[in-house]
């Protein structure tokens, strides 16, 4: 997956647009996709969106890339067979209907990658979604439902060049009880599937109910209960659930600061009997616009779900992003670092062995300007990642650079 990260808007990856499109949201970070992210977590669409009808939106990109180990495979000696220049060539079209008691929306973008020296990584991703959003007197209610297939080197296969499907489908509702406390449910599921026989399927499901009481007009926070299914495909997986209380807490200052997040603890047990020992989960977004100039993002996720490469097994993920933003003239500079932890465990009597443990760091930086008469937006970037995995094999770095153009219309 030469751009190796999502390429949607919010409003079709599965997020929860702002009541004001003026408003920041802080939006959840979601499960990790896994790709190695060769254009560095630099999103390939533009930020200059052109409008076609009134809500439709449509753009084009165009980018050039530079990859060090595009297989995201051991460090040699000898490095210089793994690297390679990647064009990308796509699009993405949306709708948002604006702003009222009900809202909707959707999105698609597919981009074709050209890969020099490892033609057979060449190919086609797309992906899309679908929101819709209603509020009226004491209730609201929220869904959405987002695909995409993407292709590259995934961490979450061992590092191994896989072509994945995820869907991923959420539903949110909440009732206001009185002035100052309100009742919220949620569901999400998140299927995924990839090339090869060796691979399992992954199914996660997340039931959640959770007490919140407005302390001020800005935050508002209460417990809750949460519960979770976790399976693979493979006949010798068995499944794992888990349901334990959980903290909520949010706040939002408009156009300032916005926080969602919930905390929670999770006691498991699997299908075939046996027991794993409590876990924390987490789901955290914070966004700090400090003034028009810059700005700041953290996301925090961490939960378990089923291992893709390791039949049987599950893997406690943790991932953390810290992102900063500055507006330099007409430019914007954007610096982000990321580290995410791959702990794995196996049921007692799981067959399939044990798996080293991962960490992986990276960090890139981009700078972007709108250009051609605001029509257009220009951008560069750099970024640097690497892996570690208990071994040679499962330990390498890469560094990916290159610039983008995005065209709307």
């Amino acid at each position: 997956m030469a751009a190796g990260l999502s390429c949607l808007p919010a409003q079709a990856a599965g997020m929860i647009l702002p009541a004001d499109p003026g408003e920041i949201a802080a939006v959840l970070p979601g499960t990790p996709s896994g790709f190695a992210d060769t254009s560095s977590a630099v999103p390939l669409w533009s930020e200059v969106g052109g409008t076609l009808l009134d809500g439709f939106t449509f753009s084009t990109t165009f980018s050039s890339t530079y990859n060090s180990n595009v297989s995201a495979s051991q460090r040699t000696t000898d490095d210089s067979a793994k690297d390679d220049f990647i064009l990308a060539l796509g699009g993405s079209a949306g709708y948002l209907s604006k702003s009222s008691g009900l809202t909707f929306g959707g999105n698609y973008h597919g981009y074709y990658d050209q890969y020099f020296n490892h033609s057979d990584y060449s190919g086609y991703s797309q992906g899309g979604g679908l929101v819709a959003n209603y509020a009226g007197g004491r209730f609201s209610v929220s869904a959405d439902l987002g695909i995409d297939l993407g292709r590259g080197s995934n961490t979450n296969y061992s590092s191994n060049f896989v072509e994945q499907t995820r869907v991923n489908t959420g539903l949110t509702a909440r009732y206001q009880l009185s002035p100052k406390t309100s009742l919220q449910g949620n569901f999400g599921q998140n299927f995924t599937t990839a090339s090869g026989g060796r691979y399992s399927d992954t199914t996660s499901y997340d039931l959640g109910v959770s007490a919140l009481w407005r302390y001020s007009a800005l935050t508002e926070f209460g417990p809750g209960l949460r519960y979770t299914y976790r399976s693979g495909s493979s006949q010798t997986q068995t499944g794992r659930t888990s349901i334990g209380p959980t903290v909520n807490v949010n706040y939002k200052l408009t156009s300032k600061v916005a926080l969602n997040s919930q905390l929670g603890m999770d006691f498991s047990s699997y299908d075939n009997g046996g027991s794993a020992d409590p876990t924390v989960s987490a789901n955290i977004g914070l966004n700090y616009q400090a003034s028009e100039l810059w700005g700041m993002n953290l996301s925090l996720y961490r939960d378990t779900q089923a291992d893709t490469s390791r039949v049987g097994g599950f893997t406690q993920l943790t991932s953390l992003r810290v992102g900063y933003h500055r507006k330099v003239r007409r430019a914007m500079w954007n610096l982000g670092v990321g580290y995410q932890a791959n702990s794995y465990e196996m049921p007692g009597n799981a067959a399939g062995g044990t798996r080293p443990d991962q960490d992986n760091f990276n960090i890139d930086t981009s700078l972007s300007m709108p250009v051609f008469g605001n029509t257009c937006n220009a951008r560069v970037f750099i970024g640097y990642r690497d892996q570690s995995g208990g071994s040679a094999r499962n330990s390498w770095d890469s560094v990916q650079g290159g610039f983008s153009l995005s065209r709307s219309f």
